[in-house]
């Protein structure tokens, strides 16, 4: 997959992800899915699966964030602290406290630990941030 150069020049900054091996075929057929129906998306959670380090879910530390994990973070200059579990696109997101991988914020989740930001562009531009505060994952 081809990458711009600001998506390029910003790759380095990003922190390091870490994604369950169980997870990654059905991470990358919904990516390949988004693409054609929200394409910012699907190409977000495709680059960011392009720099995941792939381990097995259980050895994965419980500070970072998977599919079904709850996560506390701050969302933006705002200030706002969030709480919202991750889950698939097919979940059911009309209940509060649920993100769809199938959002920015929910590809943005995806792999991340405790204390880590991160940045991402949307479509118009705009740089938009979130920091990860806690994660509480499903045992």
């Amino acid at each position: 997959m081809a990458m711009n150069a600001e998506a390029a020049a910003t790759a380095q900054d990003l922190p390091p992800i870490v994604v369950a091996e169980e997870q990654f075929d059905e991470l990358s057929s919904v990516a390949e899915r988004l693409v054609d129906a929200i394409p910012e998306v699907g190409l977000f959670l495709e680059r960011e699966l392009d720099r995941a380090k792939l381990m097995p879910l259980a050895r994965i530390p419980h500070d970072v964030v998977t599919i079904g994990s709850t996560v506390s973070f701050i969302f933006g200059m705002t200030g706002r602290a969030e709480r919202l579990k991750l889950v698939w696109p097919e979940g059911n997101i009309a209940d509060h406290g649920l993100v769809s991988l199938a959002s920015p914020v929910g590809v943005a989740l995806l792999g991340m630990k405790a204390g880590e930001t991160i940045s991402w562009s949307t479509r118009y531009g705009d740089i938009r941030s979130l920091k990860v505060l806690g994660v509480e994952r499903e045992r």
